[in-house]
């Protein structure tokens, strides 16, 4: 079954570098201190540089451990830990990562590891992944300055949108969800540092330095945070609304998307990807006419929509928005070629010929009783 009945439109934004971010900086002296960065974001669930709260930040020099996962907390705009620990003669290399309480982080000179990390399945209590290396630093670049910690967003953040083409729609959209995410993963520092932020051209960020991915399993369903009212486009929308709260971004581990395709198989008995909306649709020229569901006794029930085949990058937002109009995808089920939740009324024209009488009647022109 071919017919497209909801489009899916996605766009990449690059989470792009912000030269304006504020630094803050302490303990200006011999003593190790800290100024950092993060690569901007246009969500507000993101950490930016100004957000940022804390960090654990783990340093070796000389075959040495410097520093063994220190917490690091920012308070009044500066950036402080537990006592003051002094620049030793040798190069330090620097690994941090936020927050600080993220689990399965193991740090030494020689390897960078994160393992296991899984996102939560509760969108509320997700964590915007970050980690930063710095190398080679040195006393005396530093005798006057912090170390400038740049972090870098590991995950891929997901936001949901929604819009109306038909006049004649009034849809309300109170859940959505994808399904069939990998939710586990290991994560690996890169080798060189992370301190160059990172920048976007034409859409595609280029980073000098990422870390890597590998291990990424464990299939699992994700739910955008959203108001409990919804959202609802009545008539026309063109403008693309936001289906997620201020809070209800998604942050995924990077992977390859495989589409579920309704030919094959119903949505739920599938191991592919695809989303579903939570939603009542009412047309009619008044809009007062509910079409979905179907069920009269239902005000509001899942329509599932194939997610496109794509690959997410760290450190990129991926936008996918809804659009309603001359359709909306197809029923939640186990069959293969399920139905489409909605057929749009159209009309075929034709018109009777006149019906000649038979016999036909001849009407004779007489005279009048002059001979006119």
């Amino acid at each position: 079954m071919k017919s497209k009945y909801l489009v899916v439109a996605l766009s990449a934004v690059a989470l792009a570098a912000c030269n304006n971010d504020e630094v803050m900086e302490v303990n200006q002296g011999r003593g190790i201190s800290f100024q950092v960065a993060t690569e901007a974001s246009t969500r507000a669930t993101s950490t930016t540089t100004t957000s940022i709260n804390e960090f654990k930040v783990w340093g070796f020099t000389d075959d040495k451990t410097l520093m063994n996962g220190i917490e690091v907390t920012k308070a009044d705009n500066k950036w402080t830990y537990d006592g003051t620990i002094f620049w030793p003669a040798t190069a330090v290399d620097f690994y941090s990562v936020s927050p600080s309480n993220v689990a399965g982080v193991s740090i030494t000179k020689d390897a960078q590891k994160i393992t296991g990390f899984t996102v939560d399945a509760d969108q509320s209590k997700q964590v915007d992944l970050l980690y930063a290396v710095n190398k080679g630093e040195t006393k005396d670049d530093h005798a006057a300055s912090a170390v400038n910690i740049n972090f870098r967003h590991a995950l891929s953040q997901i936001v949901f949108k929604a819009k109306n083409t038909n006049e004649n729609l009034k849809v309300t959209v109170k859940g959505v969800k994808i399904a069939n995410i990998k939710k586990a993963g290991d994560f690996t520092y890169p080798t060189q540092a992370t301190t160059v932020q990172n920048t976007e051209v034409d859409g595609t960020i280029v980073a000098t330095t990422q870390g890597t991915w590998s291990n990424v399993s464990t299939l699992e369903d994700f739910s955008a945070g959203m108001e409990a009212n919804g959202v609802t486009l009545d008539g026309e929308v063109e403008t693309a609304l936001d289906l997620s709260n201020a809070s209800g971004a998604l942050f995924m581990i990077p992977q390859t998307l495989t589409a579920w395709n309704p030919e094959n198989e119903g949505c739920l008995a599938s191991d592919d990807v695809y989303f579903l909306l939570n939603c009542q649709i009412l047309s009619g020229t008044d809009k007062n006419i509910q079409v979905w569901p179907s069920d009269a006794d239902e005000t509001f029930a899942e329509i599932a929509v194939p997610a496109e085949a794509i690959t997410w990058e760290q450190g990129k937002k991926y936008v996918y928005t809804f659009v309603f109009g001359e359709g909306a995808g197809y029923e939640p089920g186990e069959e293969e070629n399920p139905d489409p939740t909605l057929v749009g009324i159209g009309f075929d024209v034709t018109v009777d010929e006149f019906i000649a009488v038979t016999p036909d009647q001849e009407i004779e022109m007489g005279t009048d009783e002059e001979g006119n």
